[in-house]
């Protein structure tokens, strides 16, 4: 069995910023003012790691959890309006390797840094829903910390593949994905379509890097020369 975990933003789709739109438009709600977002790192975040940064600049004081979970749940609640303001774009070749693995009865599952809400909605947005399997699939689910959404990336995993062996690939364009793909024993690709170029993934060992995905034959040939593995 091939399982592929993506990540969202940068790799599978842009959404011209509807997300940190939607995170600001949440904020004016509750202070009147706009966020400094060059003080929130986002780039391979959890959707409650930018809330719990954005919190701690416009509060000036730790957040606690409540206050981070309802301040992505209001974000959640405003996305799909921005989603539908910007038109945004799917990553060359994403559309034509998801087609293509679904025909090889490969397994695509997201792990991201968004919540599972945010993440079916941006899915809905460009029609790849029907690509991947959500129930196996690994989301922030409360959690600030992106070690804990591999975690449970492996065991969804593992559900799967319980008596078989397996390659298992995680695609991400930050450094944390390229993290966490090893962290879990993953085949990883770094797609240099987001914020970090290739240099800058490649400084990080990924067991493949390239400017972006290439045509779906070339990516079925990579792919196929992974040792299988017990997961």
């Amino acid at each position: 069995m091939d399982i592929f975990f993506w990540d969202i933003d940068g790799t599978l789709i842009r959404t011209s910023k509807a997300g940190l739109f939607a995170f600001e438009a949440a904020v004016f709600e509750q202070w009147e003012r706009p966020v400094d977002y060059s003080k929130v790192h986002s780039a391979g975040m959890t959707d409650y790691s930018i809330a719990r940064q954005i919190i701690e600049e416009m509060a000036g004081r730790p957040a606690n959890h409540q206050e981070v979970k309802r301040l992505t749940s209001r974000y959640e609640e405003l996305l799909t309006e921005h989603l539908s303001q910007r038109e945004g774009k799917v990553m060359p070749s994403v559309r034509e390797i998801l087609t293509a693995l679904h025909e090889k009865k490969a397994r695509s599952l997201l792990l991201t840094g968004n919540s599972r809400t945010g993440a079916e909605l941006k899915m809905r947005k460009f029609g790849l829903e029907v690509y991947f399997d959500f129930a196996h699939s690994a989301f922030c689910e409360d959690s600030p910390n992106r070690d804990e959404v591999a975690h449970r990336a492996l065991k969804k995993a593992r559900q799967l593949a319980s008596t078989e062996s397996v390659r298992l690939f995680v695609i991400g364009d930050t450094p944390n994905d390229i993290r966490c793909g090893k962290m879990i024993g993953a085949y990883t690709i770094g797609v240099a379509t987001g914020t970090f170029g290739v240099a800058e993934l490649a400084e990080h060992e990924p067991w493949w890097v390239v400017e972006q995905l290439p045509a779906t034959a070339e990516f079925l040939g990579k792919i196929a020369a992974a040792e299988v593995k017990r997961l």
